[in-house]
């Protein structure tokens, strides 16, 4: 049983990383009183998810790069990319799917931040500089 258990476990936790039937965002890597962080670690790096730090992370403006942040036993999912507020003034950082009450992201990593994130530089994905999402 135990290894249909870890079974359903795995598919659940490739679900959360391929964003497949799930919503990315933040995700409990707890359950049954067991933690599956390193389980979920696994995962990523089945997925070509690598542990960068945030400032080490190249990423071009007009693009974002999928990434999570682990927190013990919550991996939080957000992206990697510059906010771009004139042609003169602009930041990179990472940013949670998640957000506030005013529309904000919730959790931010500044650009120059020696935090470690899990990203996957191979799925680079196209976005609106002007209208983030």
């Amino acid at each position: 049983m135990f290894l249909f258990e870890n079974w359903e476990i795995t598919e659940i936790l490739d679900d959360i990383v391929l964003g497949r039937g799930v919503k990315r965002s933040i995700h409990n890597l707890e359950y049954d009183n067991n933690i599956y962080t390193s389980l979920f670690i696994d995962r990523l790096r089945l997925f070509k998810y690598r542990p960068l730090s945030v400032k080490d992370i190249e990423v071009k403006v007009g693009q974002r790069i999928p990434a999570f942040l682990l927190r013990g036993k919550t991996a939080i999912f957000g992206y990697v990319f510059w906010e771009v507020f004139s042609e003169k003034r602009k930041r990179k950082l990472w940013g949670s799917v998640v957000r506030n009450a005013k529309g904000d992201w919730k959790y931010t990593l500044p650009g120059n931040s020696d935090t470690v994130v899990f990203a996957n530089l191979a799925k680079p994905e196209e976005i609106d500089i002007y209208h983030l999402s």
